[in-house]
């Protein structure tokens, strides 16, 4: 009983080392090493502790006690080259700063019964972290962006006495913190230099708020060679409230620094909402290649649900921001397979295609997403009671031109990702 308290407590300790990650749009489905081997494709095998996150049925399948805990490392790359027909940003390039983010995961699963499952997981579906390079000619748009998003969902899953159905859900316990970076130009452009003057620095920071929601999920195996799971998660809007911080940035002239001071807004309060979508997944398994369980899902994501990016300021409304969206919702495509070549060990391989909800006038600094592919290798080593499983993950975007249509910077945006996902695993 004391390891799994112990393990419990790994859970809790999961969500507050949780970090800012890389996604279609904003969210992130790297919940599980060994699903992320497989491009994702999990819902219908959902046969470790992560299912929690992929199929919540699939932890009825768990007939031990397990603790899975781990995490994704995250590199990424961005650059930027401004259209030759933009005013301001012709002939310049921006680049991402070098980061490495691990959101991590972590998943304790204990049978209770014959047929029914209870498990716990912490793990982080959505972030954002965009951070550019200084001097940058986005800098009014974005210096920086980061949404930090935390989960922790308790669920129950219950199969048939032959196995070949199971039903699971749970409510899910959703906190997130937002963080968003900019210079303010000043209205007038510099005739001797040809760019609009830095003014101000604004520092938006919210506190950590939160919001519930929940999971279902079904699993069903019409024989032996085949299996269908299918999961939804439910949209929630998180409303943030915060400050702003506004600094000054001198200009070299004392009285035009008294000028602009007195019409800069002061730090003060301001609110935002994100919405965050739902998701369903549909998959199926087959097992009818001896030794090869081969997996393709479909999931549907609702990114229709962020029409814009509103902040208002409590103090000073004449400077509220709202900047349109108009996201689509979007589908992503992914394949996956899994082959024990002892036994213990197994190899796995996948794929995903993963469309972009953004359409191209909402493209900017803050956000440049495109459709990517991606392809995973991963291994799975399995000793007495313990469990680990290794993955690497390259996506590769397409370039993404804003057509000169963009309401922001008008360029295109070059974007690359590798990730490498680990986990252990141990049954007790």
């Amino acid at each position: 009983m004391m390891n799994i308290r112990f393990w419990l407590l790994v859970v809790v300790a999961a969500l507050l080392t949780s970090g800012a990650a890389f996604g279609s749009g904003f969210s992130l489905f790297e919940q599980g090493a060994k699903a992320t081997a497989m491009g994702g494709a999990f819902a219908a095998t959902a046969d470790d502790p992560s299912a929690i996150f992929y199929n919540v049925a699939g932890i009825a399948q768990i007939r031990r006690t397990e603790f899975n805990v781990g995490g994704t490392a995250i590199n990424f790359s961005n650059q930027f080259t401004g259209d030759a027909n933009d005013t301001f940003a012709s002939g310049s390039t921006g680049f991402y700063r070098r980061h490495t983010f691990v959101p991590p995961n972590a998943y304790v699963v204990v049978p209770i019964g014959s047929n029914l499952t209870f498990g716990i997981g912490a793990f982080t579906p959505y972030g954002l972290r965009t951070s550019w390079q200084d001097p940058w000619v986005g800098r009014f748009s974005s210096r920086d962006a980061n949404i930090k998003v935390l989960s922790v969902e308790p669920a129950l899953a219950w199969q048939t006495s032959d196995g070949r159905l199971a039903i699971g859900g749970g409510p899910e316990y959703r906190r997130a913190h937002v963080i968003l970076n900019r210079n303010i130009p000043s209205p007038s452009v510099n005739p001797f230099v040809g760019r609009l003057p830095d003014i101000a620095n604004a520092y938006l920071a919210s506190g950590w708020e939160s919001h519930w929601g929940w999971n279902v999920g079904i699993l069903y195996k019409p024989s032996n060679a085949f299996r269908i799971g299918a999961s939804y998660r439910t949209d929630m809007t998180i409303d943030f409230k915060g400050n702003v911080t506004i600094n000054q940035i001198p200009t070299g002239s004392a009285q035009l620094d008294a000028l602009i001071k007195a019409q800069l807004p002061p730090s003060q309060g301001v609110t935002t909402s994100i919405p965050f979508p739902a998701t369903l997944i549909v998959g199926v398994g087959t097992g009818v290649i001896p030794n090869w369980n081969i997996e393709a899902d479909v999931t549907r994501t609702t990114w229709s649900r962020f029409k814009s990016l509103d902040v208002v300021f409590t103090q000073t409304p004449a400077a509220n921001i709202s900047r349109p969206q108009n996201w689509k919702d979007t589908y992503s495509y992914r394949l996956g397979a899994n082959h024990p070549v002892t036994p213990r060990w197994d190899v796995r391989l996948g794929t995903v295609y993963d469309q972009n909800p953004q359409p191209t006038e909402a493209v900017s600094p803050l956000l440049p997403d495109a459709d990517r592919f991606g392809i995973a290798f991963g291994v799975g080593y399995h000793q007495g009671s313990w469990v680990i499983d290794a993955t690497e993950f390259a996506l590769r975007f397409n370039p993404r031109s804003t057509k000169g249509v963009s309401t922001d910077l008008n360029g295109q945006y070059k974007t690359s990702a590798n990730l490498i996902s680990v986990n252990l695993g141990y049954r007790f």
